[in-house]
């Protein structure tokens, strides 16, 4: 047998009375999560984008778009909630992005066939390990972005696939093919971004793994070896050789991946991989005091050669985003950083880019020292820190239950009414009692 093979007997075969009551709670944990960056992406003028193209190519269906409530045909709303879901850049991160490829797809799942709380919950659990895996056969997936893939589209595709194939009770060479129609329909590069075109990986991993699982059962066959093969997906993404697939396998459930090693909650909405240089300036700010005009220049290794690290002087929201430098003066100029930092008026604003002159690149060697960063003050003083675990790390810095409902009430309070906001927290976080996902859905359409 496969290791392919075993890993989609081991989803299907695993139910939810089999799952710990840990990986249960912290699972909700990243649903509320994952839908609250939704809900706020939907607040911005530009998710009318893709309301308006569902509106032209008539895609009316049984389920809903987040936030609009508009109806679509279940691959579109997957589509429509991925998309959403990543494009500010404030969804979980595994390294990249497995709920936003997990939660869409369950969502329109759930109301297209009136499916409960514990289904989704179990195959949420399992999706993450299908996610996770592949990161770790690609090690990450850290070269794969440097030669232009974003494993997001990639591996989102195959998790979405394998959890479709799970709720629509798919056999095994069932959902073995699913895999493959998926694994032949992801997509995504790294010079996305950055842009609107980065959130369309999640969108487009959301849908085709829908569409792959539908189509598996009506008989569409793709190849029986779609990531292990010769001219697979793994050797496609890493070339031949440089990857292990025995992480697809080791260790079924003991933990499950969403446990150990576990996937970052942020608590800024800009690009993880930042995090540890922002949680340094803003611990220097609060020790020292810091205010703005004290400050004579940073000293970073800003990273200009990595993709998600590329943009020095953004000029839009999502280019900040991936602009270490923009986090840096807005922690300085702000102490703190969330979904108003990244406002136009505030990139466009003449302080900020005063800030942004003061941040220095000084290349460092590749590891621990590109993470520390030195604030020279005109008094004279360098004040210096690193941080290993960020704010967020799963292990070692997790986000607080309280940091986390936090979070999604400032999210989805830029949507939805106040009462609509507690009752949607109170479904997701109760979401193993919920008879019909649909009920969910009511809770997430704006009025």
């Amino acid at each position: 047998m496969s290791r392919t093979r075993r890993l989609v007997e081991f989803v299907l075969d695993t139910t939810y009375d089999q799952l710990d009551p840990a990986v249960i709670t912290l699972a909700k944990k990243h649903f509320l999560d994952c839908v609250g960056s939704a809900l706020a992406e939907a607040a911005h003028p530009r998710s009318q984008i893709v309301q308006n193209y569902l509106n032209r190519v008539g895609a009316e269906g049984p389920c809903r778009v987040i936030g609009y409530g508009r109806s679509a045909t279940i691959d579109n709303a997957a589509f429509a909630n991925g998309i959403l879901a990543h494009t500010i850049s404030f969804d979980d991160s595994g390294p990249s992005h497995p709920s936003v490829t997990i939660v869409p797809p369950l969502l329109a799942m759930g109301e297209m066939y009136h499916l409960d709380g514990k289904a989704i919950i179990a195959a949420q659990v399992l999706a993450y390990d299908v996610f996770q895996r592949l990161n770790a056969v690609t090690e990450d997936a850290w070269e794969m972005r440097k030669r232009g893939w974003h494993p997001t589209g990639f591996f989102g595709a195959v998790t979405s696939a394998v959890l479709s194939a799970k709720l629509m009770g798919l056999t095994l060479d069932e959902s073995v093919n699913a895999v493959a129609i998926a694994a032949t329909m992801g997509g995504g590069l790294s010079q996305n971004i950055g842009s609107m075109g980065m959130g369309l990986h999640a969108g487009n991993a959301s849908r085709n793994g829908i569409i792959a699982a539908h189509l598996s059962k009506e008989g569409f066959r793709a190849d029986a070896d779609p990531l292990e093969g010769r001219f697979g997906l793994m050797d496609a993404l890493c070339g031949p050789g440089t990857y292990e697939t025995r992480a697809l396998t080791d260790g079924l459930g003991a933990p499950f991946r969403l446990l150990e090693p576990g996937i970052t909650i942020k608590p800024y909405p800009n690009c993880w991989a930042h995090h540890k240089v922002l949680d340094s300036v803003l611990h220097l700010v609060g020790a020292h005091n810091i205010r703005p005009d004290l400050v004579e220049r940073v000293d970073v290794d800003l990273q200009p050669d990595k993709p998600t690290y590329r943009y020095l002087e953004p000029k839009t929201d999502l280019e900040a985003r991936y602009s270490l430098g923009y986090g840096i003066s807005l922690c300085l100029l702000d102490g703190g950083l969330g979904l108003d930092q990244f406002a136009d008026t505030r990139i466009e604003d003449a302080r900020t880019r005063d800030m942004l002159a003061r941040i220095h690149h000084v290349p460092q060697e590749p590891g621990p020292a590109q993470n520390k960063v030195a604030i020279l003050l005109k008094d004279g003083r360098r004040l210096s820190h690193r941080v290993d675990h960020s704010k967020g790390h799963p292990r070692f810095n997790p986000m607080s239950d309280e940091d986390v409902q936090a979070k999604f009430a400032d999210c989805a309070g830029r949507t939805l009414s106040g009462d609509q906001v507690e009752r949607a927290a109170g479904l997701m976080n109760a979401l193993e009692e919920v008879d019909d996902l649909a009920l969910l859905m009511d809770a997430l359409v704006a009025g």
